[in-house]
């Protein structure tokens, strides 16, 4: 018995001798083929295994492995690489671009995610070298025109002014189009909330649009990893919904094991007006009686002239504008523990005077392995940030406007007295200069964005994970109009037409001041199950549920008649409405889905979510979407490869999907609720019902899209082409509705409607020349989206603050410009009066859509006047062109956008002419044009049409890598511009504007828009 235990202790110990004499430590490098540079973060793991490291900051990593194991080297967006472990000690690895990416492992709101290669659906990928290549501290403005399918528009040039993005067009009326929007895993809150500019209380009752800063603006882009754009209904269903308008997932930087590395970088910016508005220069005006304190005309004639001397207000109320982006991180860690923290300093003036951003940020994540079985990964993001404003566009005291409703013949600097401004321009208009330097406007915004996540691999094959995250945030804001000296109109601090108001000192300035505050909570249990059922099928099911809970509390008190000197709501002599919304809801769901992969070339995927939400109606309280998409890999099959085809096509994939998604958005906290409100009767406080019939059975608008695609490879992966139609139809339109008075409401919010979208995109990739010092590498994206409104009940028309007819017809596109226009004749020439002046067109309207024109016995219109589609601000098509070169250590960037086929209703270009200060008012007073030549075509709204196509140079820059240099590990130096020159036909500062904000309907409109300035940045990035 001895002898066989001694046996068995010696087999044993010969047994262990040999596997570690088998086993070995591997080092080596990871460098890019692109120069020959360091590859830090590359996943190194032992094929087969949950071994692994990654690659540290000089790309350098070591591991323990087995002789003949196979090491499996992975980046995102290079070709992945096997080595087989043999005698050496030292494998060194080159990774090459992938335009491909199939390996990729996209995350689709599972928990393990998918490969591109199995992909039904299109998802892209914007990495953070792509986003830093532009100058802006602003994540969404840093994706501009670098992934398909989406439109970013910069609604203006404040510092930190809000952007739109629209992802396979349009896809609500009266909900939000913004995509949903999730970090590390963590749904986060991006929408716009106005603290300051507070209420009809202060730029006018008709006000329509969604203005202010985006919440995004507080994420730093230099933390952000990469992005991920899911644009399509299958590929979003899994969040059901919410996912109406496509899902941008943010993926935060983590740590890698090995030495701590401190990352800095330090950016000095100067932002300038790209483009100044012509104004007139005529040394005359037409004169008339005067107003003794304006000197205002009143009573203008067209037969007489006065001298003037004209002034350029654009060189007072613009200034160049300076900032900085300062960032620093600390990462590392042992390949059980790592992490990552990094502070960050930003702040940006306006080119606006007065007017500034600045953003504090401090980011820390740990990477956890707990045990062989479960991981921990934590993050905490808090966010300090503060704007110091001057009033929106949507106002006539914002600064543009200011200056745009005045005449340029104005001395803005004269002073009484008293040594206080004195009125300027039309009755009852703020002087500019008060606006600069007296009207004082500031928010803060405090914000913690949290997030937790265990992962549990309790048996072969199966991942379990759990993720808790929170979003807390409170912004608060003032506002401050002082009392002037001069006739201020009281329709600056209550809304309506100032020219129409008469004065009234006791009236006289504005004080406001608004709080929102903003938690929401996440929930998220996932489970994983891969099974091998044979040597050719795999299977993958994926189970989940989750649960979102949000608040908010929204205050705003203001008040009018103000003390000089005196700031505060509580002085005001007279105090306006105050606010009080609160809000509360949540939403729970529960998903399955099951893949299935055939031979490593065929891909199949259903899915299943069902929702349920406090806001939805009693009867409609369970949501179910479904989902289904199979991707075809030919060019991994036998056959193609022992074809010919395969010496030239290296990839070709079919892919097609079908998804359902929801959009709740549009759907109040207590919609299903009647509202009362309490008011004084005979004496006693009573209840009041709202206008608004609560609907008890509402449903969040539902979403079907059908998409087929290809992707292809061609030339040894030289060239890539990406191709995606699509089609969506959106029913169960949230739209208000007329009820009859006898119900004892005038409205009801109802599921009534529907519209469509359809397109198609289109992404060519490549590198013309890739050399071994020189590459040059290409990208060309091309968009096109057709939406109409399908059925919203007819005409649907909104008045704005700008007087832009925005309408919604059957059979239209979203939002079309619906006004009235000029008459032609038969060859489409304008007709005249004997003056020589445009005429209205006139007739008889049938429908929203049909009208008959009238004459009278001298040709001239006759009848009511008659009103179409006068402009769209939907784009025939966008494109954007990428262009990366480097040599050696010196790589240059270079990015156009363009947008055509698009409409602006230009409102400030018109009321320039009505005041005198435009370039077709200097023709009338010159005699080039008729007298009361503007006048007469004022009225027309076909004549505030602008021609909105653009070709922008969005971004340029300029990189020379040093390298290490003695205790630096790396140093760089990049000089970068954004916003450069504009190709247009525009007759304002820049096409690309919208006074209406994030607004879903209110696009393509300029009023009183701080133009985007045109950004310079020198910057230094360093790691030690």
């Amino acid at each position: 018995m001895k002898k066989r235990l001694l046996a068995i202790c010696l087999g044993l110990l010969f047994f262990v001798a040999q596997v570690l004499a088998q086993q070995k430590v591997v080092s080596g490098k990871v460098t890019t083929a692109k120069d020959g540079s360091s590859l830090p973060g590359v996943s190194v793991k032992v094929k087969g295994t949950n071994i692994g490291v990654s690659s540290d900051v000089d790309g350098s990593y070591s591991i323990s492995v087995n002789q003949g194991q196979v090491l499996v080297f992975s980046f995102i967006g290079t070709v992945t690489e096997e080595r087989t472990v043999g005698a050496q000690n030292t494998i060194n690895v080159v990774l090459r671009d992938d335009i491909r990416s199939l390996d990729e492992v996209i995350v689709t709101g599972t928990s393990a995610g998918t490969t591109r290669k199995q992909l039904g659906t299109y998802i892209s990928t914007v990495n953070a070298d792509d986003l830093n290549k532009g100058a802006t501290g602003n994540v969404l403005a840093a994706l501009q025109g670098k992934t398909a399918g989406a439109q970013i528009i910069q609604n203006n040039g404040d510092p930190a002014g809000g952007l739109s993005v629209r992802l396979r067009g349009i896809s609500s009326v009266n909900s939000s189009s913004e995509p949903l929007y999730i970090v590390d895993g963590v749904i986060v809150n991006n929408s716009t909330t106005r603290v300051t500019n507070t209420s009809s209380n202060y730029d006018g009752a008709n006000f329509v649009g969604t203005i202010g800063q985006n919440r995004l603006v507080d994420i730093n882009p230099s933390d952000i990893d990469r992005i991920e754009i899911l644009n399509g209904a299958a590929a979003a269903a899994i969040y059901g919904s919410r996912a109406n308008s496509g899902v941008v997932q943010i993926f935060t930087k983590k740590g890698n094991s090995g030495t701590p590395v401190v990352s800095f970088s330090s950016n000095i910016t100067l932002g300038s007006l790209r483009k100044e508005v012509e104004v007139n220069q005529a040394p005359v005006k037409f004169g008339g009686s005067v107003d003794t304190q304006t000197q205002d005309i009143l009573t203008p004639t067209l037969t007489t002239t006065t001298p003037v001397t004209r002034y350029n207000y654009q060189d007072y109320i613009f200034r160049s504008a300076t900032g900085t982006d300062n960032n620093i991180s600390v990462s590392g860690g042992k390949e059980s523990t790592k992490y990552y923290t990094s502070a960050s300093y930003f702040f940006n003036e306006g080119i606006v005077k007065n007017t500034d951003f600045r953003r504090f940020s401090f980011r820390a994540s740990l990477d956890q392995q707990i045990s062989k079985k479960i991981n921990l990964n934590a993050g905490l993001n808090y966010i300090n940030s503060a704007a110091n404003e001057k009033p929106d566009g949507n106002s006539f005291f914002s600064p543009m406007n200011s200056v745009t409703i005045i005449g340029n013949f104005h001395d803005l600097f004269t002073r009484d007295v008293f040594g206080n401004i004195k009125a300027v321009g039309e009755r009852g208009r703020v002087n500019p200069v008060s606006v600069i330097e007296d009207i004082k406007q500031r928010q803060e915004t405090n914000r913690i964005l949290g997030n937790a996540s265990l992962k549990w691999y309790p048996i072969q094959n199966l991942t379990i994970d759990y993720t808790l995250g929170i979003d807390n945030s409170a912004q608060s804001g003032t506002s401050y109009i002082p009392p002037f000296a001069y006739n201020v109109s009281t329709a600056f601090f209550g809304g309506g037409d100032p020219s129409a108001a008469t004065y009234n000192p006791a009236q006289n300035g504005y004080s406001g001041a608004a709080n929102n505050l903003a938690f929401q909570l996440n929930n998220e249990l996932n489970a994983t199950y891969q099974a091998k059922i044979s040597d050719q099928i795999a299977s993958t099911t994926q189970l989940g549920y989750s649960y979102q809970y949000e608040k908010s509390k929204y205050g705003l008190l203001s008040g009018r008649g103000l003390a000089p000197f005196i700031e505060t709501v509580n002085a005001a002599s007279t105090p306006l409405p105050s606010v009080d919304a609160r809000s509360e809801l949540s939403i729970s769901g529960a998903y399955l889905q099951q893949n299935f992969k055939f031979y490593d070339q065929l891909f199949i995927t259903g899915a299943v979510r069902v929702d349920q939400s406090s806001v939805f109606g009693k009867d409609q309280r369970d949501q179910t979407y479904f989902k289904g998409s199979g991707s075809y890999v030919l060019s991994s099959a036998k056959y193609w490869q022992n074809s010919g085809l395969s010496k030239w096509i290296d990839l070709f994939k079919l892919r097609m999907a079908y998804g359902q998604s929801g959009n709740l958005t549009g759907i109040g906290a207590y919609e299903r609720f009647n509202g009362y409100l309490t008011q004084a009767f005979l004496g006693r406080i009573s209840l009041f019902s709202s206008t608004t019939l609560a609907n008890e059975n509402v449903k969040p608008e539902r979403q079907a899209e059908l998409e087929v695609g290809t992707d292809l490879s061609f030339f040894n992966n030289r060239l890539s082409v990406q191709f995606n139609w699509y089609r969506k139809k959106v029913s169960d339109l949230l739209i208000s509705r007329v009820v009859a008075p006898s119900t004892g409401f005038s409205s009801l919010l109802d599921n009534v409607g529907s519209l469509e979208n359809k397109g198609i995109e289109l992404v060519l990739g490549g590198y013309p020349i890739r050399a071994k010092e020189f590459e040059w590498n290409s990208s060309l994206i091309y968009n096109r989206n057709r939406n109409k409104a399908l059925s919203v009940g007819g005409l649907r028309l909104f008045s704005t603050n700008a007087g832009a007819p925005v309408a919604i017809i059957d059979g239209e596109p979203i939002g079309v410009f619906y006004g009235t226009f000029f008459a032609r004749d038969d060859n489409g020439n304008l007709i005249a009066n004997a003056a020589g002046i445009p005429q209205l067109e006139r007739g008889v309207q049938t429908s929203a859509t049909t009208y008959t024109v009238q004459r009278d016995a001298s040709g001239q219109p006759t009848g009511t006047p008659l009103r179409k589609v006068i402009g769209d601000p939907n784009p025939d098509y966008t494109l954007s062109f990428v262009n990366d070169f480097s040599y050696k250590k010196l790589s240059f960037h270079i990015q156009l956008d363009a947008v055509q086929g698009v409409d602006v209703f230009n409102a400030d270009w018109r009321t320039r002419q009505g005041v005198g200060n435009g370039k077709e008012a200097e023709k009338e007073h010159l005699g080039q044009l008729p007298r009361g030549y503007i006048a007469g075509v004022y009225a027309t709204e076909e004549w505030r049409i602008d021609n909105g196509s653009f070709v922008k140079l969005r971004e340029v820059s300029l990189t020379y890598r040093i390298g290490k240099l003695k205790f630096l590990k790396d140093l760089s130096l990049s000089l970068s511009g954004r916003n450069l020159y504009s190709w247009d036909k525009y007759k304002g500062y820049d096409p690309e504007v919208n006074a209406g904000g994030q607004s879903t309907i209110l696009r393509g409109i300029d009023f009183g828009s701080v133009p985007i300035p045109r950004t310079f940045s020198l910057g230094l990035q360093v790691k030690i």
